[in-house]
């Protein structure tokens, strides 16, 4: 894909690899070589609960504002927060200025991410947004498997300020692309003021079966699978897969299979009945997510590594582009707010219980439990037409409910 998209693209996949290289980077210098893991678990609180609240409440921003200005700004905004940062990486670590800054961060990412699967349809034919979203997928793997390579190089040989720095240029660049990309006007007005809008994106949510019904059975299932990914498999794979080799084995398979997935939905038609193929991709996920129970040794780590990789993706792709396809341009980025608020609401519940559930239950179980959970989810996804049949949204999906005029007012106008 050239033109817009191409540059989008280019930009895109410069600031993730950048991205992926900051995370290791700011993580092995706080908990390694400052010994100080809870600092760290501090910081990302910050920034994951600034981004759950802009999530919930500032998704009427990605509206109102032209898109692309919104992307540019975020990047900006996130190379200043860490060229910032690298200042203060240095003992004593000044808790309270980093935790400002991590959550920044977070509102400035929790704007990125809204706004920038609401502009590509403004940019991409309808025809042409799933090999749009495989190809930024596709970068997101090859940043997932190069980053950490990166980051461990630039600690060893400089130090996490260096990467942090060049994470920096990387938005920033991100940031410069963007000011190439079309314009297109705000796609939604701010005549009801932030509060109005907002609600109006739940309702849009809450009336749409397909749409609502499909963001709360992806939270009950990354509630379980974020467990049983995180916590849960690592132990499983010492026990049956050769250790930290095997588990090893896993994440790099996992991203292959994702990889495998994003190359070939980037030449494939959309599917004609895109919510059955979702539900079904749940049903083989869940699958997945289970079979890490029962293989052994390094041939099962990557086949099954290879399975849950792929269908992850295609979930993903499949629901992303639904999104755009079917619902309008001026509620998509309140949307997309709101699903991501639904993915993340959950996720410091599951970090949370999941240790001790993964410390009372045998983590092989964890595992079967966080299949039968998605393959129960997929079911009921696949007997409910409703939510299965995606259809487009009308326009006015989310206005108010109209009240019938009060009695005294239908009396006066019936005289």
């Amino acid at each position: 894909m050239r033109g817009p998209f191409g540059l989008l693209w280019a930009g895109q996949s410069v600031s993730l690899l950048g991205d992926t290289v900051f995370l290791i980077a700011f993580t092995w210098q706080l908990a390694v070589a400052w010994h100080r893991p809870g600092l760290l678990g501090v910081l990302l609180a910050a920034r994951v609960a600034a981004e759950l609240v802009t999530l919930g409440l500032g998704g009427w921003i990605v509206d109102w504002i032209a898109r692309r200005d919104l992307i540019g700004a975020a990047d900006a905004v996130r190379a200043g927060l860490l060229l910032g940062l690298a200042l203060f990486l240095h003992q004593p670590p000044p808790v309270v200025p980093m935790a400002i800054i991590l959550a920044l961060f977070g509102v400035a990412t929790a704007l990125f991410r809204p706004a920038l699967g609401a502009y590509i349809p403004q940019i991409v034919s309808p025809e042409h947004l799933q090999a749009a979203n495989a190809r930024l997928g596709l970068s997101q793997q090859a940043a997932t498997l190069a980053g950490p390579a990166i980051g461990a190089g630039l600690v060893a040989v400089g130090s996490a300020s260096t990467a942090l720095r060049l994470d920096a240029l990387s938005f920033a660049l991100a940031a410069i692309s963007a000011l190439f990309l079309p314009r297109r006007a705000p796609a939604a007005h701010g005549g009801g003021g932030a509060l109005a809008a907002t609600l109006e994106g739940f309702r849009v949510v809450r009336r749409a079966w397909w749409l609502g019904g499909g963001i709360l059975l992806a939270s009950l299932v990354n509630i379980a699978t974020i467990t049983a990914e995180r916590l849960a498999l690592p132990q499983v794979a010492n026990q049956r897969y050769g250790h930290l080799g095997g588990y090893a084995t896993i994440l790099f398979t996992i991203s292959v299979g994702a990889i495998v997935t994003n190359l070939v939905m980037d030449r494939l038609r959309p599917p004609q009945w895109p919510g059955r193929v979702f539900y079904a991709a749940v049903l083989a996920f869940g699958s997945a997510i289970a079979a890490f129970r029962f293989g052994a040794g390094l041939a099962a780590a990557g086949l099954v590594g290879v399975a849950f990789g792929a269908t992850q993706q295609l979930l993903g792709l499949l629901w992303t582009t639904g999104l755009q396809r079917y619902v309008p341009d001026r509620l998509l980025g309140r949307v997309n707010a709101i699903d991501d608020f639904g993915s993340f609401l959950f996720l410091p519940l599951s970090f949370a219980l999941g240790g001790v559930v993964v410390q009372a239950v045998s983590p092989t179980w964890v595992l079967v439990g966080a299949g039968v959970i998605a393959v129960v989810a997929a079911a009921i996804g696949l007997a409910v037409p409703a939510l299965h049949r995606w259809r487009p949204l009308g326009d006015d999906v989310g206005a108010p409910p109209a009240f019938p005029p009060s009695v005294p007012y239908a009396a006066e106008q019936a005289m």
